[in-house]
């Protein structure tokens, strides 16, 4: 079966794991969480109504032959550094910006269409809870948009999904220079038929049969202890196909990679398979190869890489990335330091050297610095273990209010 992977993003109480178990389990909500009571995983979650982590959820569709693998990623602005995981991790084909209608344009939703438009991942907007939204309030809420939609230079035209004939005509939106929205409501069903019918019949944006043919790569997404079972990983394979039996790489630990083997393999109904294909997800049950490396939960951390043991890659402490910065409220210097995202990399890293234009070292203090706007070659260094980074990958850096975007130019010894 083809999977299309949908990542839902949005402010909190915007309706994301509403939508997603409305869509999935085809039922309505009652307006006071019935409906994401059905997918949230943590008893915290049921609590505040507030995702924490990413979850996946699948919606099996087999007239299509398709499956629609939606990805749950937090809203709150405390779980923002595990939604950027979400975001840049996952090989997500699409995204859905959820708005809550009633809610207008929030700090998180900027901050999540800025995250959208810095890893150039196609969009759609759902515009929720529109069964108790006056009309001006959308009004405004719509117009909030469209301002936002022009500070950020995003020029596509906005257009309404409103009946078949016009999903139809923008099923290859990424093509033709727009950004299709709807108006829906979990409670009456407005329009939710329509956008499931869409996302159906959209295209992947990558090309798994092709990345099929490539070396294996997994991105670890959770760890379990199961009794009687040993370790088990979920993961989403990137690249290749991951076989039982197969014996492979897991790291990096403090820049080192250990040979595993895959035990046995479950698929995401919780079936036994003999192998996990890019692009889709699955339950990965391992034991170490190694005398001297025994396989705990407590070692093992999201964001860990599966690799072909002939990948030819390394991990690396320091590395060169042409940078620009979105917004510092003063200046950026030497020894400043910022967490780096980068696939499913998160560390803190110390800025060591700054370039000028010329690529030369600026040694003069008081050139010597970044400001917003400002775009320049710099060297980061890693600041507690090397990472399994690589060459052209994007980068993201924050720290406090301060946002930056670049790509990685040079990988050092």
């Amino acid at each position: 079966m083809n999977e299309l992977r949908i990542g839902i993003l949005g402010n909190v109480d915007s309706g994301k794991s509403t939508i997603i178990s409305v869509l999935k389990e085809q039922l309505l909500d009652n307006g006071r969480g019935l409906a994401r009571q059905k997918i949230l995983k943590h008893k915290h979650e049921q609590e505040s109504g507030r995702t924490s982590s990413i979850t996946h959820h699948y919606y099996i569709d087999d007239k299509n032959d398709k499956i629609l693998s939606f990805i749950d990623l937090a809203g709150h602005e405390k779980y923002y550094k595990t939604t950027i995981f979400g975001v840049n991790g996952c090989s997500i084909d699409y995204i859905v910006l959820m708005i809550g209608s009633n809610m207008g344009v929030t700090k998180m939703t900027i901050e999540h269409l800025t995250l959208i438009l810095v890893l150039k991942i196609p969009f759609i907007i759902v515009f929720s809870k529109m069964d108790i939204c006056p009309p001006n309030i959308y009004k405004q809420t719509f117009t909030t948009l469209t301002k936002m939609f022009k500070k950020y230079k995003v020029y596509q035209e906005l257009i309404k999904i409103t009946n078949l004939e016009t999903a139809k005509q923008n099923y290859n939106f990424t093509d033709s220079n727009v950004i299709p929205y709807f108006n829906v409501s979990n409670v009456k069903g407005n329009n939710i038929d329509l956008l499931r019918h869409f996302l159906l019949n959209i295209k992947n944006v990558y090309n798994w049969s092709e990345l099929k043919l490539q070396k294996k790569k997994c991105i670890v997404e959770d760890i379990f202890f199961v009794k009687g079972v040993g370790i088990v990983i979920t993961g989403t394979v990137i690249s290749g196909i991951i076989y039982k039996g197969d014996k492979i790489m897991i790291g990096p630990f403090n820049g080192i990679f250990y040979e595993i083997q895959i035990k046995s393999i479950h698929d995401n109904f919780r079936t036994l398979v003999e192998n996990i294909e890019s692009g889709k997800s699955g339950c990965f049950n391992i034991k170490s190869l190694n005398k001297h490396f025994h396989l705990k939960r407590s070692i093992l951390k999201r964001g860990m890489i599966l690799l072909d043991k002939t990948h030819n890659n390394h991990t690396y402490k320091e590395f060169e990335a042409k940078i620009k910065i979105l917004h510092h409220p003063t200046t950026i210097n030497k020894k400043y330091e910022a967490t780096i995202h980068c696939g499913s990399v998160r560390q803190i890293a110390t800025l060591v050297e700054i370039k000028n234009k010329n690529n030369i070292i600026i040694n003069d203090e008081s050139e010597n610095c970044l400001r917003t706007g400002d775009t320049s070659i710099v060297k980061f260094r890693f600041k507690k273990k090397p990472e399994f980074i690589q060459e052209n990958k994007q980068i993201i850096f924050r720290e406090g209010h301060t946002k930056g975007i670049g790509w990685i130019t040079k990988l050092i010894n």
